[in-house]
């Protein structure tokens, strides 16, 4: 039911009946990135997670997918303490690519 100005009006249990033009958002996030495009997002990850515990990267020398794989990191929401682990090779960086669903 609607009233004058199409607002949604309390059906006969006191609950408005569910609108036909209803629009369920998306889940915001960083898409993951499949075959080549996956390595390379391995690789800007790595980037930024030097870049974060290591060593600046200035801007001009970043690669193209930076700001994304800082974006998915920020999602990861891992303390510094696990970045530095996972700066070098080893099982830190395996866990934390599994949990940005890049592991391969």
């Amino acid at each position: 039911m609607s009233g004058p100005d199409g607002q949604a009006i309390p059906g006969p249990g006191g609950t408005a009946p569910p609108n036909p033009r209803t629009i369920i958002p998306l889940i915001p996030g960083v898409a993951r990135p499949r075959g080549e495009r996956r390595a390379a997002m391995q690789q800007a990850v790595v980037e930024v997670v030097r870049h974060l515990v290591l060593e600046a990267v200035p801007p001009e020398h970043r690669s193209p997918l930076f700001d994304q794989a800082r974006d998915l990191l920020t999602e990861a929401g891992w303390g510094l303490d696990e970045l530095f682990e996972a700066a070098e090779d080893g099982p830190a960086r395996s866990a934390l690519f599994r949990a940005l669903g890049l592991e391969t």
